[in-house]
């Protein structure tokens, strides 16, 4: 006969072990619980794990045993320390983003929109006009000069903010629009019709326009076209992104092969600027986006009056794996363009205009109108929405510091706990996974240097007899930076990591996970059993007592 025992130590080989050990008591049934530390006492002296038989050994002390249970106590408790701040470092660098191609082709990089923005808000022949108009309307008509300063008031929209102890004059210039300024078929005074009027027309800017150093028409769908932006109307270029695919040739990588736009920026026609600057201002962004550097991933710059002012445009790519498109959005940490459910600018989700979106819930939350700047796409619900009025600018300068300052995600910062409390939270708006970064650089030369270098037959009056500012933009390289978002710990390397570290500690394998659960779900199984043979048991005995003859005396 084969003596089982000594051919191998697995427990699934041992037959029923607390028999062997129960010896002459077979004819009384053991209880459950004393099987189960008989068996658990077989599974520690024969269990493949190294160095647990040691705790029942019959050679050893009492004192070697509890030697032995301590160290493997200790050794446990280390191994769960171990095993959970690898765990959290696998979870902080669950997604990495990693440099891909350095030289990844410009040309597959989408040209950016170009908006151009006058300094002067307010142009002064188009106010004369409309400030006839309203003498026109006026019951008691007042000089012209009278409306033309109440005109300015109209550049506090664009800064709402300003101190000022002026504010019944402009409520009260409100008033009068309200009734005199609105057209027969408003039911409100229309801000955005109005500041439309009032401000410079793009022609009366922008003289002369080349891409790649070929003269193209300037107000055309493939040019400038007129857009809403912070600063209101301003010119953009590519607003509708019809440059996102070209081929080599049209890289745009030299300044002379870029965008090349001759400007009047005479002041001439100032009636009420907001910057204090003598140029004009050029917002780089993407042309999905709505051009705000309040919101992120768009940029200023302000070129000077009677300058050839170069940009100089340098572009990162970050691009996601497809294969995390089986991740839920907030543990990958961003969108794609598909996903989030908002109605966006061209049904495309973006970064900048989830964070527009927000900042507009909050605006007509708490002053109920919106800027007349702000897009309409943006806007969840347009019932009972006006544009905001002079008579609002209070209200929005009230809370400029919390719409000037969002947080996506709040961080407890000592010192800074009031300014967290007091900004725009927008939890809901993640990073785009696939995005497009452009950082600029900017250099000047003297105009004179652009009129010297021209051909005879570009000479003409009108170029002469303006105050010219000439903008180059392009890409400053002939390559960009790819980065690609991936998983950084794929299930292979979790799982040898966890392997090695259950090696070191415990000596784990396969197998001995195996005979651990083998036993474990031996007792569970026939705890389920004894625990089902019971309610049997009592079933039946209570059929039996329903059956018996009671007799009553």
């Amino acid at each position: 006969m084969v003596n089982i025992e000594s051919t191998s130590n697995a427990i699934w080989w041992i037959k029923n072990p607390s028999a062997a050990k129960a010896g002459g008591g077979a004819g009384r049934k053991a209880s459950l619980g004393s099987r189960f530390c008989l068996d658990m006492a077989e599974l520690l002296r024969n269990i493949s794990l190294q160095g647990y038989s040691k705790l029942l050994a019959s050679e050893l002390t009492l004192a070697e045993r509890l030697i032995w249970l301590l160290v493997h106590t200790t050794t446990f408790i280390s191994m769960v320390a171990v095993l959970l701040l690898t765990w959290e470092q696998f979870i902080a660098q669950y997604f990495v983003i990693n440099l891909k191609d350095p030289l990844y082709p410009v040309e597959n990089v989408p040209f950016p929109a170009v908006s151009i923005c006058s300094n002067n808000r307010i142009s002064m022949r188009a106010a004369t006009r409309y400030a006839l108009e309203l003498q026109r309307n006026d019951p008691s008509p007042r000089e012209l000069k009278h409306y033309l300063d109440m005109l300015k008031y109209l550049r506090k929209l664009y800064i709402p903010g300003d101190r000022d102890s002026d504010v019944d004059d402009y409520v009260n210039f409100q008033a009068f629009l309200d009734i005199f300024g609105t057209w027969s078929n408003e039911t409100f005074f229309d801000t955005r019709r109005i500041m439309r009027m009032v401000t410079p027309n793009c022609r009366d800017y922008i003289m002369k326009c080349s891409l790649r150093n070929v003269d193209i028409p300037c107000f055309s769908e493939a040019a400038f076209q007129t857009s809403l932006t912070k600063y209101g109307p301003c010119c953009t270029f590519n607003g509708k992104n019809i440059l996102r695919r070209r081929d080599f040739k049209n890289r745009y990588a030299d300044s002379a092969l870029g965008l090349t736009v001759v400007l009047n920026s005479s002041h001439a026609d100032y009636l009420a600027p907001i910057l204090n600057t003598n140029g004009y201002v050029v917002i780089i962004h993407d042309a999905d986006n709505f051009a705000s550097i309040s919101s992120s991933n768009a940029l200023e710059m302000f070129p000077g009056q009677r300058q050839e002012s170069f940009l100089k445009i340098f572009a990162r790519v970050i691009d996601t794996d497809k294969n995390l498109h089986s991740f839920s959005p907030f543990n990958r940490r961003c969108y794609f363009h598909s996903e989030s459910n908002m109605r966006m600018m061209n049904s495309v989700y973006t970064f900048p205009n989830c964070i527009t979106r927000c900042r507009i819930r909050s605006i007509i939350a708490l002053c109920n109108c919106l800027p007349f700047q702000l897009p309409l796409d943006l806007v969840e619900n347009l019932e009972g929405v006006v544009y905001c009025t002079l008579s609002h600018v209070t209200c929005l300068g009230q809370y400029q510091f919390k719409w000037n300052n969002v947080l996506t995600e709040r961080l407890r910062i000592p010192g800074l706990e009031r300014e967290t409390e007091e900004a725009l939270y927008c939890p809901q708006c993640l990073p785009s996974c696939n995005d497009i970064q452009y950082r600029v650089s900017m250099s000047e030369l003297p105009i004179d240097t652009y009129l010297a270098n021209l051909k005879p037959d570009e000479y003409n009056d009108t170029l002469l007899g303006s105050d010219l500012s000439v903008l180059r933009v392009f890409f400053g390289q002939p390559h960009a930076q790819l980065y690609m978002r991936i998983l950084n710990n794929e299930w292979f390397e979790i799982f040898s990591t966890i392997g090695n570290i259950l090696s070191i500690f415990m000596g784990f394998s396969l197998v001995a996970i195996f005979e651990a659960l083998f036993f474990f779900c031996k007792y569970i199984y026939m705890g389920c059993c004894r625990i089902i043979d019971h309610s049997r048991a009592n079933s039946k005995a209570k059929m039996l007592n329903a059956r018996k003859l009671h007799i009553c005396p």
